[in-house]
């Protein structure tokens, strides 16, 4: 009678085990569904534009057709030149709409900048994702190197945060003076396994943003910047990122800044006017 009761009582907590794991494997299940359908809204927070951005003197308004037949909107803010300027291109980070650059950003000598909002984000039609993000940078710098007033020979690509991952991609596959990266990752997927390391992010994540493959393919020299106290781009992405550029590099530890404030640092934009000045050394050496 003992040993009946023995394994009955086996076989209840068997089964009362074997439930638990069915209702743990089914939620672990749905997380990976959830996060799979939801993954577009978890990456990308499209903004719109906050207010109409007055036109004023050396700030023309831009519309750029892509590839997919979705108008891209933004601004060229020239320098106060009566020739042919070198162009920044700026890509912007997963919540960020760029016309801030317009007031936030220095003026360096005879450098425009072409910011143009990411499809959905500001006017810009379309929705965000990698492939849009890609294929929206190369009709950007193709819109900008056909420009008789732009100097195709000095054109510079600067990205934030995901924004590196575009501007990585297109520096990748278009001629580039030098490139210049904000709070950079070697991939999202790293990224995100770092928060989410229970999920198998590698086998769930569409839209990777692998920098580090198209690093290795780009000669052009990097000045890259991560803040100590990043924890969205912890510094360790940033840093691998390097090791995987295939040209000169520099990087640029910015003390007791975080992801977000990291614009508000002195120093990288004095390191971004000596490295543009070093560009046009170079640029003049190889003439």
């Amino acid at each position: 009678m003992f040993k009946i009761v023995r394994k009955t009582t086996y076989i209840l907590h068997m089964k009362i085990i074997l439930s638990l794991l069915i209702v743990i494997i089914s939620i672990y299940l749905i997380i990976m569904i959830l996060v799979w359908m939801a993954q577009k809204q978890l990456i990308f927070f499209p903004q719109p534009l906050a207010f109409e951005v007055p036109l004023i003197k050396n700030q023309e308004e831009v519309y750029i057709t892509t590839a997919e037949g979705n108008i891209l909107h933004g601004w060229l803010r020239k320098a106060q030149i009566p020739y042919r300027q070198k162009l920044i291109i700026y890509f912007g980070g997963n919540a960020e709409e760029v016309s801030h650059i317009l007031t936030t950003a220095p003026q360096f000598n005879d450098w425009a900048y072409l910011l143009i909002n990411y499809p959905g984000y500001g006017k810009s039609e379309g929705s965000p994702g990698k492939k849009s993000f890609y294929d929206a940078a190369l009709a950007i710098y193709d819109y900008a190197v056909a420009r008789e007033d732009i100097d195709a020979t000095n054109l510079v690509v600067m990205g934030r945060s995901i924004g590196t991952g575009t501007a990585v991609y297109l520096a990748a596959h278009r001629k580039v003076s030098a490139v210049i990266l904000i709070s950079p990752f070697e991939s999202l997927r790293a990224v995100a396994q770092n928060s989410m390391w229970f999920l198998p992010v590698g086998l769930l994540l569409r839209h990777n943003f692998d920098s580090k493959k198209h690093a290795k393919q780009i000669s052009a020299p990097l000045l890259a910047f991560y803040g100590t106290q990043d924890t969205t781009i912890p510094p360790q992405h940033t840093i691998r990122l390097t090791e995987y550029w295939k040209g000169k590099h520099v990087l640029v530890p910015l003390q007791g800044y975080s992801h977000n404030d990291i614009f508000n640092s002195e120093q990288l934009w004095v390191e971004v006017a000596t490295f543009l000045v070093e560009i046009d050394s170079l640029e003049l050496e190889a003439r």
